[in-house]
């Protein structure tokens, strides 16, 4: 059984959200965070979690779980989350009451109050912004409930917060440094950059910056000539785009942050009278359905994958078993590890080489 939980502005701006299929808007919380330390997996934790599910799940006889997220149906990604929550609530025999924050931290707060007060027997967290959430988390773990967190690390951690049942997630900081690292490594001298992100402000930018200049310290022979700010809107990417290459024309390689938000990255390529793909290579991430076929032709050369699916139902299998059996897992579990990665292309870096071997979720 599934509720949502919603105040009618933010139903109105998921709807609005939806129907753009869009990336999520600019978070409202501007506050960035002090970069972390690096994100270390944890490869136990992640073997754990998968043993555990292959096991069958427990039936958590009607158990009421709040999924408390930063959005629910705002895009495909939310939707998929949503969705990986629901089927193994529904596997569990418990009850998801989903809390949609719509990625206001100020309404989150007012949800996370909320579902403490109705005495939920366990909180499956996503939170809208590092700093935000910290405050929240640890208005959840007074309960003495298990909490467990998914997608985003708080409380400056790089990843896993002591207290928690477990942490789940791929958008860490050092994902994207991978991710960056990846298409700087594509060149054998010196070539020009260009670098797309998303809400100035927001933790994803910050992390995104901080990945942008370890993998400039790390390729001396790339320089980044444009660094901007995206909003993950297709349009916004294709002006920056165009207005990069236009003062830069020798640039061979656009990284972005967001597949939505790299179709206007292709266009701003072709626009310019440049082949996507030949005379400059996109890497972008999200492994969605779109990226991944532009992949496979040719246009795209590399999209990292993201999988919401697995996020938010390794979460709750982390959430069933300590509820359970009383035990944490302990540690960050990066979806990196996870099977239909490692079973599949073998890498977060999806290629036209391996593109084959990979199914989008969204």
């Amino acid at each position: 059984m599934k509720r949502y939980l919603l105040p009618l502005a933010a139903l109105l701006l998921s709807a609005t959200a939806l129907a753009a299929c869009s990336a999520p808007p600019a978070p409202s919380d501007t506050t960035a965070p002090t970069a972390a330390a690096t994100a270390v997996a944890d490869g136990s934790a992640m073997t754990t979690t998968i043993d555990y599910l292959d096991a069958g799940l427990p039936d958590l006889g009607g158990a009421t779980i709040a999924y408390l997220t930063e959005c629910a149906t705002a895009n495909a990604y939310c939707q998929t989350r949503l969705d990986g929550a629901q089927e193994m609530a529904d596997e569990a025999n418990a009850e998801l009451v989903v809390f949609d924050a719509n990625f206001d931290p100020a309404t989150q707060l007012s949800q996370v109050q909320d579902a403490v007060q109705r005495g939920f027997d366990g909180y499956l967290f996503s939170p809208v912004a590092s700093t935000s959430g910290c405050a929240d988390l640890d208005v959840l773990l007074d309960t003495g409930k298990p909490v467990a967190t998914i997608n985003s690390p708080v409380c400056g951690n790089p990843d896993y917060t002591e207290g928690t049942v477990g942490f789940v997630a791929m958008q860490t900081e050092s994902f994207f440094t991978e991710h960056v690292m990846n298409a700087f490594a594509s060149c054998d001298g010196e070539c020009e950059a260009v670098a797309v992100g998303g809400f100035v402000g927001s933790d994803l930018f910050t992390r995104w910056e901080s990945a942008i200049a370890a993998a400039a310290a790390e390729y001396p022979n790339v320089t980044v000539v444009s660094d901007q700010p995206g909003n993950f809107d297709p349009a916004t990417a294709l002006t920056v785009v165009q207005d990069a290459i236009a003062a830069n024309p020798d640039v061979s390689i656009v990284v972005s942050s967001w597949d939505d938000m790299t179709r206007g990255v292709e266009q701003a390529i072709t626009a310019s009278g440049k082949t996507p793909g030949t005379d400059v290579r996109i890497y972008s991430v999200g492994g969605t359905t779109d990226g991944v076929a532009k992949v496979a032709d040719g246009t795209w050369s590399g999209t990292s994958v993201l999988l919401p699916y697995e996020e938010s139902a390794y979460g709750f299998v982390q959430l069933a078993r300590a509820i359970d059996t009383g035990e944490p897992t302990p540690g960050f579990t990066f979806l990196g590890d996870a099977p239909v990665v490692v079973d599949g292309p073998g890498s977060i870096f999806v290629t036209s080489d391996n593109a084959a071997t990979f199914t989008p979720e969204y």
